[in-house]
């Protein structure tokens, strides 16, 4: 009863805040991405004769409410698997936790979770290798997750309770191959207080309606191969995110100066007549979308200004190993 799976953050290009069911995660709309192939968290889930339940991650303990968003998983499954067993879990991630802020890793830890657990109680022999399903379960961690357990670019069907919120794969490479540059900040913020601040902006019901009209409006550019039209509607959504985080209560600023001068040289690049658009998330971290003819020469600039950039092409979906 053990099993160890691997899985890609993601990059949120139609992105979510806040949730109309904070206990199932269940959001106000539709969302879609795209998995980072460069980056990934390996996670290890063992069922057995334990004192406790333990999570471990990056060789840490793992307590409080980490660990209850943890083991709501783990109780899905259990309760999927009619097994009582207590649980170890340990996970891994090719960035430090702590290291960067907005890159998606609760997305590929959720989906990691998920799959190992589904894989080491034996799910996948009683009802196959449900994607849906497991995209269901990782939903419980974190939402993004549900996204990274599909791979490639996928649309979070946001749903009305935990039967019909799940993800599905909308395209791959063969529609937009895209080139992606990841440049990782750091910060100190919750994600989970972000979504609580958007929610109560003046600015937030406004933006559940223009998000869900942009899925429509992303997903057939992606399906057209439209990097260019692809990369306005990423560049607004990140702008509208951000201002109904600053609009809340908190008046929450989830950028630095060091992403806005990553923003600025997208900007002057582009005018130079370089094919490449910038996203955020929620963090300071910047992605830049581009060509692969054109992603060396920005991964240039972007350390001429003393950033590490990581270079990433489109990741897959969560694997059992």
């Amino acid at each position: 009863m053990k099993a160890t799976a691997k899985a890609h953050p993601m990059q949120a290009l139609i992105k979510y805040h806040g949730l109309r069911d904070w206990e199932q995660r269940i959001p106000y709309h539709d969302s879609i991405s795209v998995n980072v192939a460069a980056l990934y968290t390996t996670t290890s889930v063992e069922f057995g004769d334990f004192e406790n339940d333990q999570a471990l991650v990056d060789g840490s303990l793992i307590t409080g409410r980490p660990l209850e968003r943890i083991l709501t998983v783990i109780d899905a499954v259990r309760r999927l698997a009619s097994i009582e067993e207590r649980v170890r879990v340990e996970s891994w991630n090719s960035l430090p936790v702590g290291s960067a802020k907005g890159l998606g890793f609760s997305a590929a830890a959720g989906a990691a979770l998920a799959a190992a657990a589904y894989r080491a109680a034996g799910l996948d022999r009683s009802l196959g290798w449900d994607t849906r399903l497991i995209s269901r379960i990782a939903r419980k961690l974190a939402g993004s997750a549900c996204r990274s357990v599909v791979g490639e670019y996928a649309r979070w069907y946001a749903g009305t309770c935990d039967e019909d919120s799940y993800a599905a794969r909308i395209a791959g490479k063969n529609e937009l191959d895209l080139a992606m540059l990841i440049i990782p900040f750091r910060a100190e913020l919750s994600t989970e207080e972000a979504h609580r601040e958007a929610e109560l902006s003046a600015f937030f019901q406004a933006r559940c309606v223009s998000a869900q009209k942009r899925c429509d409006e992303l997903e057939a550019a992606i399906r057209g191969g439209d990097l260019e039209r692809f990369g306005e509607l990423v560049e607004l959504d990140t702008l509208e995110l951000h201002a109904v985080t600053m609009t809340g209560p908190k008046r929450l600023i989830l950028t630095s100066p060091d992403s806005l001068k990553v923003v600025e040289l997208v900007k002057q690049l582009r005018g130079e007549g370089v094919e490449c658009f910038y996203s955020m998330q929620t963090g300071p971290s910047v992605f830049i979308n581009t060509t692969w003819e054109d992603v060396e020469y920005v991964k240039a600039q972007v350390e001429e200004l003393g950033y590490r950039a990581i270079k990433s092409g489109i990741g897959g979906p969560a694997k059992a190993e």
